[in-house]
This record gives C-alpha cells, structure tokens and sequence, in this order.
C-alpha cells in the first residue's frame, strides 16, 4: 500500500470516527432530555376541545393482536380510545411504559375506555414478548387497513386520546409521564 492509498484510509476512518461521535453526542441529548419530561396530556398546548377533530366513523382502520381478535376503529362508539403508537426500539417508548401500564391496570376494569397499543413495525410477535417480558398487561395490536388521517405522525411514541363522541381531544408526539397526577382525572373526566 502506497502513502497515499494510506492516507485516503486514514481519512475515511477518521471521517466515520467524527460522524459517530455526533450520532452519538446527539442521541444522548435526546435521551437526557427525556429524562426531564414529565409533562401531562393535559398541559397547554395539546390538541384541546377548540380543535377538537371527528376521528370515528372516517376509517375502516382494524387493529388486530396476538389472539386474531380484532378493534374496528369505526364500530366503537361511546367509549374513550387511548391509543399508544410505539415500537420496541424506541427509547422513550420504552420510557414511558411503566406509567402507561400504571394507568391501564387503574382503568382496565371500566368497560368505557378501550386501550390500544399500536406497534408501528407491525412485528406484533415480537412486541407482545416485549411486553410479557416486561410484566406489563397491555394491550398490544397491529393495525390493518387504513388510519384516519389526524392519526399520521413521524415521530414515537405519540398518543392519542379520542372521547365518547368521536373526537380526537388530545394527540401527544413523544414521551409521557402517565404517573403524573393530572393524567387519571384527565381521564375519568372523559369518561363521565
């Protein structure tokens, strides 16, 4: 190998070196900023009753979990639906987990709320293990067919809360503190 094959090398490593380095510098920024979060739904700012959207009855949207039982978006009406979009590999879905699973086992019992965790990767699979192997009791579900529109988003996890009405009321993009004290009489208010 010639110096100047040598020093082509060199540079390209040294190139890839810097390039992960920031890759890395910039995802523990966003880790460390999680770790800050412990924001409600119910804070200003997120989709409120002013802007309110009608989210049932424009979509044959299914959702479908491990069993083969199956959600029809557009056939549950007077019911809260709480949807969760995640995935495993995504840190603050991870996150926020163990508070959503905190309110889920508060809620579960009341016949008026549906929770969906949706999988994003549609691997259901291996996100129900995730689960399982975590000791959480969530629902978790794929999704077949097609998402209202309101729904679409680029970022996980995102959570969307939708009244008795139809009415999408709040969609969140990122993590959650679902401990937090306003969250479960946020809820029950929706329920009533």
């Amino acid at each position: 190998m010639n110096k100047k094959t040598f020093h082509i090398i060199l540079g390209i490593m040294a190139s890839l070196v810097l390039i992960t380095g920031i890759s890395l510098y910039a995802l523990g920024n966003q880790v460390n900023e999680l770790k800050t979060e412990n924001t409600p739904l119910t804070e200003p700012g997120y989709t409120d009753s002013k802007t309110e959207i009608q989210a049932i009855g424009k979509t044959d949207a299914v959702f479908k979990n491990a069993k083969g039982e199956k959600i029809v978006l557009k056939d549950i009406r007077n019911k809260v639906i709480f949807i969760n979009m995640w995935a495993t590999w995504c840190p603050p879905c991870k996150k926020e987990m163990p508070s959503l699973n905190n309110l889920y086992n508060k809620l579960k019992s009341n016949p008026n709320i549906v929770f969906i965790m949706m999988d994003v990767d549609g691997k259901l699979k291996q996100s129900t293990s995730y689960i399982k192997e975590k000791g959480f009791s969530l629902p978790n579900y794929i999704v077949e067919g097609n998402l209202p529109e309101e729904f679409s988003t680029n970022s996980i996890p995102t959570t969307i809360i939708i009244d008795k009405s139809g009415k999408m009321v709040t969609k969140h993009i990122g993590g959650v503190d679902f401990d937090h004290p306003d969250m479960l009489p946020f809820i029950q208010n929706l329920l009533k």
